[in-house]
């Protein structure tokens, strides 16, 4: 209610009041003070003596003028005789009555008016500041001061990484902060816009319908002027509150834009506080809380780190690893070549590779020139490797055998033509993470994937129920995809600076090509040619060449097999494969055949071991009991120490032979492939002269050359004979043949490899041609049920001289008799006693001495552990002959095949008492398992030719002979296994050597004899 306009209430149709003067009126004359009339005072004598009357009463004392003045005039006294006041007209009265219902109505009307102009006007204001578009910028200024109070209010609690996640969800609640904020000064705004003194204006503005009326003095018609008035006096005010609304609203927004103009004093924000409470202190404290629950909970894998211990690897540095820094750096090593074949290489980027390799390999080639020198200076001087640690494989390899030295320098160069190679992509790698590292700093970007995994994992552990697996997905997926990202926009910048290495940049635009920086290629050479790294290089790659498989990685599996059937001296295995390819038929029942034959013996004494091998190619004829065939072929015999010896003079031997027939074949297959920077003839013939320092020595030797075999088989019923004729040209190796051939003119000095191939084929040539003529057949002839198969083999060998004539060089003549024991056959008690019985159990005691022997013996062998194993299987198959229990087995088995045996009846008919009438076929099995006493006597005599007879020897053995022969018509397959039970021997100039059950004496040189004078 305005100041201006007291709350006026009078009771509607009350007369004027009547003053009547008091004694005291009376007798007081004078004024009475304006000051000490207050509100409940005026309101109480309008209710009693009307408005009109106050306001002449308040008039008067304004001037001074007496309070109470009677009818005729004024006078400064009072007296109840002066008479009682003038009588109002009835349109004065009206007029009152009009006045004091405008008082009445007026004021609720303002209130009501007011209030919904206040209400509105917030409203609107409300409207504007927290939807309206054109407030916006209000909106968004006002939130960034709340979310500036909000980051204010954390303070420095905790790191920036933890405000920052924070904050993250803290300014989720900016929003409803801005709305509050905002409608809480909208009503600021309405208030200080539209204050309690606006109530005058509308007060004067309603009360404009009740003071333009004349009342009227008909009572229906002034009741209703008063319903009129109130309704007019509504209208007015809703017309000007309107207008206040209007003008409010357009004054408030000039106000708040100037309020919240950047250059106010509260900024874009408008306000100089928001208060946020402890929106942003309790989200800090949230997150610092979780800190250590977030990310690198889970070890990816553990590797050992610099120091050799144990290093664990999380999630946050596993993603660094995969998803970005193994990723670019498969791309750079790409472009500085490591990865890539040549053919998918630019030119420029060969040439940058091939100086690289070419100089690693110079450098490395120095270094194990140096290492081996170093190792023969050492043993030269006794000085070993030095100390009392093991000698390196370069020292072992190297003392006391130069021709070794000598190979292991061309084999390791050759290994290392290879390998240096790893040089070059090793300082590649490092160049590459070089690279990296400038792009992407290892340490920093794995702190900033921790960080964004932290956020990530964050958002997840804040909410109740979180698993661990859970909040560790969120920390990797979001650190996986800023890895990612980085990739994506780092990778072409690394590739860039790789291509600056190898080649230059491209120009691209106005910016000039450029080529590879030349002080960065002999910055990457020196590198690469690091004494540390060249020298460690040199030492690996010569370990690798003593440990790495050669040419005779194959020999020697076929060694292996050959020490577990032939494990014990006295000890024989063979093997013969044959394969018969019919060609054509003949009438009578005959056909002829393709013949490819491989077989294989191998034979220990206490001395050596010599192994046999032949391969054969050929034809045949057969026809009913008869057999005819002629091969030829090449034939390998060699005799060494153990097995590696033997195995490795039989590919000496191929060597020699193929190189007298191409010596480009045999560099090929026998060199290096000119790696070591010798010509590949040359490395081959360095590993030639290894071998023969190494295993051609004392009594070893190698024969390799040709075989013509002639061959013939016949049933004539009473009995079965064989008979072959074999001749062999061979060419012989020996440590004498070499030490002749292989030296200079004067005789003094061995030749180079280089020297020995000075006229493009080794000075070894064929070593010395030997020729041996072998002859032997066999007859089985039955006696009851009883076997005895009787054998006469002979041998005569010619060599050439210096003179090149044809000398006698050795004879030999052996006679055999077999007694078979064979399953599936019925046999005599004789043949079942002596050859099945006794002979396993006289072999089963060889093999155990010879067991307890390697058992108990102190000698190192390199194959002891196969050869006992082989001992082992042995008596295992001793045992099942001397029982009956494997009787069933054994006959089980060679009824598996069965087929027709015929017999020869013209044949048959040449022998005494037999005629030419057909014999029965009968069915047999064809798979013979035997076991077998053989019973032998051998001589052998040298020679150096017919005039100068040499040493001789006779022996007399007897021999366990286990066997297995499948024949399945086109294939024929025969393995056995000999076992020396018991052997005496005499030589020229020495004593009688015997050997039984695996023990021997005997065999000593005789004292020359001594003469008297």
């Amino acid at each position: 209610m305005s100041e201006h306009a007291s709350a006026q209430r009078s009771t509607k149709g009350q007369a004027p009041p009547v003053l009547q003067t008091s004694t005291t009126e009376t007798a007081t004359t004078g004024t009475l003070d304006a000051r000490q009339m207050s509100s409940a005072r005026i309101m109480q004598m309008q209710r009693t003596m009307g408005n009109r009357a106050v306001q002449h009463m308040i008039q008067r004392m304004g001037t001074g003028s007496p309070v109470i003045q009677r009818a005729g005039g004024s006078s400064s006294t009072a007296s109840p005789q002066q008479g009682s006041a003038p009588v109002k007209t009835p349109a004065e009265q009206r007029k009152e009555s009009m006045d004091a219902e405008r008082d009445t109505k007026v004021t609720p009307l303002v209130n009501t008016s007011f209030a919904d102009i206040r209400t509105k006007l917030e409203a609107a204001l409300k409207t504007y500041l927290t939807s309206d578009s054109k407030a916006a910028t209000i909106r968004q200024g006002v939130k960034d001061k709340v979310i500036a109070e909000i980051e204010a209010s954390m303070g420095a609690t905790g790191t920036a990484e933890q405000r920052a996640d924070a904050m993250k969800f803290a300014k989720e609640g900016s929003e409803g902060i801005m709305q509050a904020k905002l409608t809480s000064y909208a009503g600021e705004v309405t208030v200080s816009q539209f204050a309690d003194e606006k109530k005058r204006d509308l007060t004067a503005e309603a009360n404009k319908a009740y003071d333009l009326v004349t009342p009227s003095l008909n009572e229906a018609a002034f009741a209703k002027q008063k319903t009129k008035a109130a309704k007019d006096a509504e209208k007015l005010l809703a017309t000007r509150s309107k207008i206040l609304i209007a003008n409010a609203l357009a004054t408030s927004k000039t106000a708040i834009a100037t309020k919240f103009a950047s250059t106010a004093s509260g900024g874009g924000g408008g306000f100089d506080r928001i208060d946020v409470s402890t929106t942003g202190t309790d989200e800090l404290t949230k997150r610092i809380g979780l800190e250590n629950e977030l990310v690198d909970k889970t070890v990816v894998k553990t590797e050992k780190d610099a120091t050799g211990n144990d290093r664990n690897v999380y999630d946050m540095e596993n993603i660094y690893r995969t998803a970005l820094h193994q990723p670019m750096k498969q791309a750079v090593l790409l472009k500085l070549g490591v990865g890539r074949g040549e053919f998918r290489r630019s030119k420029e980027l060969n040439k940058f590779r091939d100086d690289l390799k070419k100089a690693a390999r110079e450098k490395v080639n120095q270094q194990i020139d140096a290492e081996i020198t170093r190792s023969q200076n050492a043993s030269t001087s006794g000085g070993g490797s030095g100390g009392t640690s093991a000698p390196s494989p370069a020292f072992t390899a190297a003392m006391n055998a130069p021709m070794k030295a000598e190979y292991m320098k061309m084999a390791t160069k050759a290994i290392a033509y290879k390998d240096s190679k790893q040089l070059v992509d090793d300082v590649m790698a490092a160049e590459a993470d070089t690279i990296i590292e400038a792009l992407t700093p290892k340490n920093d970007t794995i702190t900033a994937l921790t960080n964004i995994g932290k956020s990530a994992a964050y958002e997840v552990a804040r909410k109740s129920g979180s698993t661990r697996e859970q909040i560790r997905a969120a920390s990797v997926k979001a650190a996986t995809a800023q890895a990612e990202k980085l990739l994506k926009e780092k990778k072409d910048l690394a590739v860039l600076e790789a291509r600056k290495v190898t080649k230059g940049t491209k120009a691209v635009g106005t910016t000039a090509a450029t080529s590879a920086d030349p002080a960065k290629t002999r910055q990457v050479i020196a590198d690469i040619q690091n004494d540390d790294k060249t020298k460690k290089m040199a030492k690996a790659v010569i370990k690798k060449s003593v440990e790495a498989p050669d040419l005779n990685s194959g020999f020697a599996k076929i060694g292996k097999l050959i020490d577990l059937s032939t494990p014990n001296p006295g000890d024989s295995s063979s093997l013969e494969f044959e394969l018969k390819i019919p060609v054509a038929s003949a009438a009578g029942g005959g056909h002829a055949y393709f013949l490819f034959g491989f077989g294989g013996e191998a034979e220990r004494e206490v001395e050596d071991l010599t192994v046999n091998s032949q391969l054969t190619f050929g034809a045949g004829f057969t026809t009913f009991g008869f057999d005819a065939n002629a091969r030829f072929g090449l034939f390998l015999e060699g005799k060494g120490k153990d097995t590696d010896s033997v195995m490795n003079l039989m590919s000496y031997g191929l060597y020699r032979e193929m190189a007298t027939i191409s010596s480009a074949a045999a560099g090929h297959f026998w060199g290096s492939g000119g790696r070591s920077g010798d010509s590949k003839l040359v490395e081959a013939e360095k590993w030639a002269m290894m071998v023969e320092e190494q295993h051609l020595v004392d009594e070893s030797e190698i024969n390799v050359g040709g075989l013509a075999k002639l061959a013939m088989e016949a049933n004539v019923g009473v009995a079965e004979f064989s008979a072959e004729v074999a001749f062999k040209r061979l060419s012989k190796y020996n440590r004498e043949i070499i030490e002749k051939k292989g030296k200079d003119a004067t005789g003094t000095r061995m030749l180079t490899a280089t020297e020995r191939l000075a006229n493009g084929k080794s000075a070894i040539g064929k070593g010395e041609l030997n020729t041996t003529v072998e002859a032997g057949t066999e007859i089985e002839i039955g006696f009851g049920k009883d076997k005895v198969a009787f054998g006469l083999e002979g041998s005569i060998t010619k060599t050439r001289n210096d003179a090149g004539e044809w000398i006698l060089k050795e004879l030999g003549l052996e006679l055999s008799a077999t007694i078979p024991s064979q399953f599936g056959e019925e046999g005599g008690d004789f043949t079942n006693y002596v050859s099945k019985i006794v002979t396993a159990a006289i072999g089963g005691g060889k093999n155990l001495t010879a067991l307890l022997k390697k058992a108990f013996s102190s000698e190192v062998e390199a194959d002891k552990g196969k050869r006992a194993t082989g001992t082992v299987l042995d008596a295992g198959s001793d045992a099942l002959f001397t029982g009956n229990y494997f009787d069933d087995i054994g006959t089980s088995f060679a009824e598996k095949i069965q087929g027709d045996e015929t017999v020869n009846d013209t044949m048959r008919s040449w022998l005494p008492g037999q005629d030419d009438s057909a014999s029965e076929i009968e069915v047999v099995n064809k798979i013979g398992l035997s076991n077998a006493l053989k019973l032998g006597v051998a001589f052998k005599k040298e020679y150096e030719g017919w005039d100068q007879p040499g040493n001789w020897e006779i022996s007399i053995d007897a021999s366990q002979v286990k066997s297995l022969e499948v024949d399945a018509e086109i294939v024929k397959v025969a393995v056995e296994k000999a076992k020396r039970l018991g052997k005496l021997e005499f030589a020229k100039g020495k004593t009688m050597k015997y050997e039984g059950l695996g023990f021997a004496g005997g065999g000593q040189v005789r004292p020359a004899p001594t003469t008297t004078p």
